[in-house]
């Protein structure tokens, strides 16, 4: 008896005792990076997107690393992001057997109780949307994107009051920091738009990703990009990356989430 389980105690030292990345322990199963969701945990987003078990990663570069250093076998990010990562690196492909399509809406947080600050930029948002800025915009920073993005300028109005509003470079080319710490893309380009209509200077803050609600609900930041779930979309929670004591705007822009792997891994890993 006492050799039985001697042997059984070697047996589970070899084997290990399971994962804490959400793949259910399977070591031989894909691996899929994703920017930490700050309301759910791997396990929940395995679900929520498609059972593919992921793993969350604090910020874009080190994802990015992980799928090239082949420590994951694919990124799940969104489409605009993809064609980014593709046109600086055509290792980095979009998988083409993609499952039903994600769709998350991108828009503003602010901090739940500062209700006039959301007011303004529904307004502005929704200007922007019905006068066609909007379009024009995505056209100029997304679907026309070029390989070498340039800052974007907000202008400063005399005597306005002043919003800080975090960005964190980790969804190029939405939202983006160049690699000199200059803040550009898509996402600065609607900051400058917004601040003209609702006269207001804006200050970016850069910040970590998975510290973007607490750099919110801290006064650190005023304003700071989000995404969320469509009000359509009957199978996830809307609420699953929005924690408390935070608010989010109209959305401005809608993207849907795919798949990007290295183009040595194949299609299917």
């Amino acid at each position: 008896m006492r050799k039985f389980f001697l042997l059984l105690m070697i047996i589970l030292t070899v084997s290990g005792c399971g994962s804490s990345t959400g793949d259910g322990g399977d070591k031989s199963a894909p691996k899929v990076g994703m920017l930490a969701q700050l309301n759910s945990t791997p396990e929940k987003a395995t679900q929520q997107y498609g059972g593919e078990a992921l793993n969350f990663y604090d910020d874009f570069n080190s994802m990015q690393m992980a799928l090239s250093s082949k420590n994951i076998n694919a990124i799940r990010t969104y489409g605009s992001v993809a064609k980014y990562m593709n046109a600086n690196n055509p290792e980095f492909v979009i998988r083409e057997d993609q499952m039903v399509p994600i769709v998350d809406n991108f828009c503003c947080a602010v901090r739940k109780d500062d209700t006039a600050l959301k007011n303004e930029f529904d307004a502005a948002i929704d200007a922007m949307k019905a006068d066609g800025t909007l379009d024009a915009l995505i056209d100029t920073y997304i679907t026309n994107a070029t390989d070498n993005p340039q800052p974007v300028e907000i202008a400063q109005i005399d005597g306005a009051q002043t919003l800080k509003v975090g960005v964190t470079g980790d969804l190029p080319p939405l939202d983006l920091v160049l690699a000199d710490g200059t803040p550009a893309g898509f996402n600065t380009a609607v900051l400058a738009e917004i601040s003209k209509r609702i006269g207001k200077n804006i200050e970016l803050v850069q910040v970590n990703s998975a510290a973007r609600a607490a750099a919110l609900t801290s006064g650190q930041v005023d304003v700071i990009f989000w995404v969320v779930v469509p009000a359509d979309d009957s199978n996830r929670p809307k609420d699953f990356d929005t924690p408390e004591g935070v608010a989010v705007t109209e959305p401005y822009y809608q993207d849907v989430v795919v798949s990007v792997n290295l183009s040595t891994l194949g299609a299917g890993f």
